[in-house]
């Protein structure tokens, strides 16, 4: 009897709960991402936490808790940001935009040594994407590594050159001279300069970048 009992659970859950579920989580889903593009930031964030408890695959799981970590930091909660960076890294630490957004939640937070290791390991991921150079490159400046800074920021120059990206190449330029300029004064005279240009690589890497990623999962 208990065999029979058993057995009737275990369909009913196949067949009855997990289509719910599955519904359930897809709804979820909808429900963030509808409040995330009004720009109801913090209104999301439950929603990511109730869509990851439902274990989503690979692809989906790195693009809400990403979406986590960016809308805790655009809030202002760069503590719950790092945390939840930090935890994805731990899973995919092969991914590539796994580790763009790690470093960029660092660096957020002034951990420029770490930040600088999760950019490296990102240009390594994709040499031909310059953006994440240019994270390593600040990251480096950051840390007081002036001269690493300048020689890894003109690589990428050369890169955006090749690549036509006159916009990035025009940006790079102006950032070397500046960290140059900057060599007479205290490492305190940078710091908004530093981040300010920060600010500016994670919101490129969120609208567009990031926004590759996210095509390819047809939200």
């Amino acid at each position: 009897m208990r065999i029979i009992t058993l057995a009737f659970v275990v369909t009913l859950w196949i067949f009855g709960c997990a289509p719910h579920a599955l519904a359930s989580a897809d709804s979820v889903l909808k429900e963030a991402l509808e409040l995330d593009r009004q720009d109801f930031v913090a209104e999301s964030i439950p929603l990511w936490q109730q869509f990851l408890q439902t274990r989503p695959e690979k692809k989906l799981h790195i693009y809400a808790q990403i979406k986590m970590s960016i809308a805790h930091a655009k809030t202002g909660n760069f503590g719950e940001a790092v945390k939840s960076a930090k935890a994805l890294a731990e899973t995919y630490p092969d991914h590539y935009d796994v580790q763009f957004n790690l470093g960029n939640m660092l660096s957020a937070t002034q951990q420029f040594d770490g930040a600088g290791q999760a950019y490296r390991q990102a240009t390594t991921m994709r040499p031909d994407e310059g953006l994440a150079y240019v994270g390593y490159g600040l990251s480096l400046f950051g840390d007081q590594k002036p001269d690493e800074a300048v020689s890894t920021l003109r690589k990428v120059r050369k890169l955006f050159k090749v690549q036509k990206n006159i916009s990035w190449h025009q940006q790079v330029r102006i950032m070397i001279g500046q960290i140059k300029g900057f060599a007479m004064y205290p490492p305190d005279f940078s710091r908004l300069w530093l981040a300010n240009n920060l600010k500016n690589v994670r919101e490129f890497y969120e609208s567009s970048v990031f926004k590759v990623y996210e095509k390819q999962l047809s939200l």
